[in-house]
């Protein structure tokens, strides 16, 4: 494979996926970052139906932070640390929670690779819209602009 601004005779992915006119190929790299921008979307969906999940959990179990009196005198101890010093929650899931999850994953994977597979046919439209759409996905669906965790790159 060669680096290329080819606008004909190009086939992505699949063999019935063939761009031959200049039309096909804006077509192509407007459906282009259509996917690559709903992977961002993806991203921030799975993202949502997690926090969902751990906000559930909280109302569920509340931490408790008060402090437990050993010496029994009144709170005149020095010694005021609890018994079992707050210890983190572990969040068991359903099978459903998980399987949603799963999906999720699954989707990502897909999604991600499927852009991975357009960016290898290294023509340079096509490779410039899978970046295209990925910056416009995450500047509408990318989270917290801070967090380094919603940077990561994955498969695109």
């Amino acid at each position: 494979m060669v680096f290329n601004w080819a606008t004909e005779n190009l086939c992505v992915v699949f063999e019935s996926w063939k761009i031959n006119t200049p039309l096909a190929l804006i077509v192509s790299c407007i459906v282009i970052i259509g996917m690559s921008a709903s992977y961002e979307l993806l991203r921030a969906q799975s993202r949502h139906y997690e926090e969902r999940l751990i906000e559930g959990a909280r109302k569920r179990h509340p931490s408790e932070s008060s402090t437990h009196n050993v010496g029994g005198d009144g709170g005149n101890s020095e010694d005021e640390t609890p018994l079992l010093p707050n210890r983190p929650y572990v969040m068991r899931l359903s099978n459903q929670q998980q399987f949603t999850r799963s999906i999720f994953y699954m989707a990502q994977v897909f999604v991600g690779f499927f852009l991975m597979l357009i960016f290898m046919t290294y023509n340079g439209y096509l490779m410039a819209s899978t970046i295209i759409g990925a910056g416009i996905g995450f500047f509408y669906f990318g989270g917290d602009p801070l967090s380094s965790s919603t940077k990561a790159l994955s498969c695109h």
